[in-house]
Formats: structure tokens, sequence, C-alpha cells
């Protein structure tokens, strides 16, 4: 039973890790988005 613990904590860190690189990929998967946009109403104005 006492690896048991330490097979509960892996588990939630590897997670942890999961969701924290998750979030990371989704703000700059928005963030660039958001730069693509700004990108083509910049060269719509050109025109």
């Amino acid at each position: 039973m006492k690896n048991l613990n330490s097979v509960f904590a892996a588990y939630m860190i590897g997670w942890t890790v999961f969701f924290v690189y998750y979030i990371s990929v989704s703000r700059r998967t928005m963030a660039l988005r958001e730069e693509i946009e700004r990108l083509k109403n910049s060269l719509s104005r050109g025109k």
C-alpha cells in the first residue's frame, strides 16, 4: 500500500503537467488568432 501513494502522486503530477501545457498552448493559439485577425485588417485597409 505504500506504493499506492507514490502512484497516485505521479498520476496527479502527470495530469497537472498536461493541463498546464494545454492552457499554455490554448493561450498561444488565441494570441496567434488575434495576430492573424490584426494582420488581415491591416491588409484590407492597405488596398
